[in-house]
């Protein structure tokens, strides 16, 4: 993962703010969306992803031409105030490569290669994380990606499927929906918060300060 992260840009980056106590199509308080200088004559990125994207409406073109630079936008979101906050909860859905992103650029480093110092890393700029992905390991019957969970919901996307605004907010509905549904309006951060699906190793704060490795070694990080 490492090597490819390194090698890769942001495309769009989208914050869209959630009231928890409104009704799940409403609970979207403001987006911001954030879309990245991308060239794809320098780049690293898979054809596929790329047709996909356009048949979505995604101008590659614009992006090169309009995009952030990828430094400022880091600045920006560094002084943001949503950053090294313990109670902002982020929400998003098989972000192992999101977080991986986001990390690289708010560093300017390459990722650590050892899968516990990025973990460290992931908690000290991002504190509070809940993947869907990985919170549907634990509720019957759902699978497949965010649309098929989604429907499954019955829960009604807004926009087109692939842009990173409507995803981000059907991200947060799906969410809200299978906390009350599968979870009774309760997560156990023992056990989901800051769990990353598809990474070999999860690492949850064990409240101590340092890391629980639920593979098997509960030594707490230095």
């Amino acid at each position: 993962m490492s090597l490819t992260r390194e090698k890769a840009c942001i495309l769009a980056c989208v914050v869209a703010m959630q009231d928890p106590g409104a009704r799940y199509e409403r609970r979207a308080r403001q987006i911001e969306v954030f879309r990245g200088r991308t060239c794809l004559q320098e780049d690293m990125y898979a054809q596929d992803s790329i047709d996909m994207l356009q048949n979505s409406g995604i101008q590659f073109k614009k992006h090169e031409e309009e995009g952030i630079d990828p430094l400022d936008f880091a600045e920006l979101l560094m002084t943001s105030g949503i950053i090294l906050v313990d109670d902002i909860k982020w929400l998003s859905f098989h972000s192992g490569y999101d977080f991986s992103y986001l990390l690289k650029l708010l560093t300017d480093q390459n990722l650590p290669h050892e899968e516990s110092e990025f973990f460290e890393l992931l908690r000290l700029y991002f504190p509070t994380i809940y993947d869907v992905k990985y919170l549907m390991k634990s509720c019957k019957n759902l699978k497949g990606g965010l649309q098929e969970v989604a429907e499954q919901l019955e829960l009604q996307r807004v926009g087109p499927q692939h842009q990173a605004g409507s995803d981000s907010l059907l991200t947060g509905m799906v969410f809200f929906k299978m906390r009350e549904m599968f979870f009774e309006d309760n997560i156990d951060d023992a056990k989901y918060c800051g769990h990353l699906y598809g990474l070999g190793t999860s690492f949850v704060i064990n409240g101590t300060g340092g890391y629980l490795d639920t593979n098997g070694d509960n030594s707490p990080s230095s």
